[in-house]
């Protein structure tokens, strides 16, 4: 009787909440009010007789009851997509909507060219983007609520299929009036004297401790230096003139005050960017999708 009762919007944002942990940003993405998700929850919580989700001032969280449901319901909204989708194949109707996610620095550059191509391929096509985070983007593609990702490639893919599209090389970041500005192309000794940025992020662990590794090796001391959680962050103390910062190469096509990109030449290390997609009944046009991905990134 409670199944039956269950609709499949209770299901659908039960998922969405599960992925954003925040009822504002969750109800965004479902296209309705605050008010009316918390009250969607509720309900499901009285036809379910227990608790989902545990609400405090500061965050949301599901409860461990609340965590079975979700895979379980997860799994039937995907063979519900499934479903649609064969039918409407069947029907010669093939769905031309495609949900992508995509980490922020694409949005700076790859992910503009791969749209304008897979447009004029697809004019037709309904595309819909959500900007995330890698992991939370594995978790979306993972669940069906995106088709594809275009991300950092996660130390555990699961069952997704991730393919390397582009390798990007790092740069140094410093203000224009730094004394290392008036060198074109730089070598690692040269940061001696400088107070380094150094950027510590768990999904970009390996390139930046290969970084790090670099540059003792060039025999720099980094224990001195100022830590930021991100790109942004560390770019952030660089615009205030507190230090030098080695990120990634697509943060120079970004327009920055008083700030100048030089290259590292003896600088091996660098971050992926790759695409992933859940292989089983993936619909034609998440293929087209990936398809111009690749020729765009060749």
């Amino acid at each position: 009787m409670v199944s039956r009762s269950t609709e499949v919007r209770h299901l659908q944002a039960l998922s969405v909440l599960a992925q954003e942990l925040h009822f504002g940003r969750a109800a965004s993405r479902l296209h309705m009010t605050q008010p009316a998700l918390s009250q969607l929850v509720r309900d499901l919580e009285t036809k379910l007789g227990f608790r989902l989700v545990e609400r405090t001032t500061r965050r949301v969280l599901l409860t461990g009851p609340g965590q079975t449901f979700l895979k379980d319901a997860e799994e039937i909204l995907q063979h519900l997509d499934r479903a649609i989708e064969t039918a409407r194949t069947e029907a010669g109707q093939a769905s031309n909507s495609i949900r992508i996610g995509a980490i922020l620095p694409t949005a700076f550059g790859f992910l503009p060219e791969v749209l304008a191509s897979f447009r004029h391929r697809y004019p037709g096509a309904l595309i819909h983007i959500e900007n995330r985070e890698s992991q939370q983007l594995v978790t979306a593609v993972e669940t069906g609520a995106l088709h594809v990702a275009l991300l950092r490639p996660p130390q555990n893919a699961g069952t997704l299929h991730v393919e390397c599209l582009r390798r990007e090389q790092f740069v140094v970041a410093m203000r224009t009036d730094h004394p290392l500005a008036r060198i074109e192309v730089l070598r690692l000794r040269d940061l001696k004297e400088a107070r380094i940025v150094r950027i510590s992020r768990g999904d970009l662990r390996e390139a930046f401790h290969e970084i790090d590794e670099q540059l003792e090796a060039a025999g720099l001391n980094i224990e001195p230096s100022q830590h930021a959680d991100t790109t942004l962050t560390a770019m952030a103390f660089v615009s205030a003139g507190d230090g030098v910062s080695i990120v990634p190469s697509w943060t120079a096509g970004l327009t920055w005050k008083d700030v100048c990109f030089r290259q590292l030449n003896d600088l091996s290390a660098s971050i992926d960017l790759s695409i992933a997609w859940e292989a089983t009944n993936l619909p034609p046009i998440a293929e087209h999708f990936i398809e111009v991905a690749r020729r765009t990134a060749a």
